[in-house]
């Protein structure tokens, strides 16, 4: 999540149920092959998931998975800090 425009892809899709990938192009500044770019790396961290509908493919958010990480974030950030 450390990109802006990931950031922003990620919240786009999580404010629907399901986002057609035509969509958030429409909606944003991003190039088509560097909007591809940051769904497959949300997808393999498994924020986001994807159905195929013919041509169009749809995302959504995993459900979990994001609370997941911040809890780990969180627990490494409670830690105390070695040298």
């Amino acid at each position: 999540m450390g990109d802006p425009n990931r950031l922003a892809i990620y919240t786009q899709i999580a404010q629907h149920d399901e986002l057609f990938c035509g969509e958030m192009h429409a909606k944003s500044h991003i190039s088509p092959p560097t909007l591809s770019h940051h769904l497959k790396v949300l997808t393999e961290l498994g924020l986001i998931a994807s159905r195929k509908d013919g041509l169009n493919v749809f995302y959504r958010i995993v459900p979990g998975t994001f609370k997941a990480y911040l809890d780990y974030l969180r627990q490494i950030g409670s830690r105390p800090m070695t040298k």
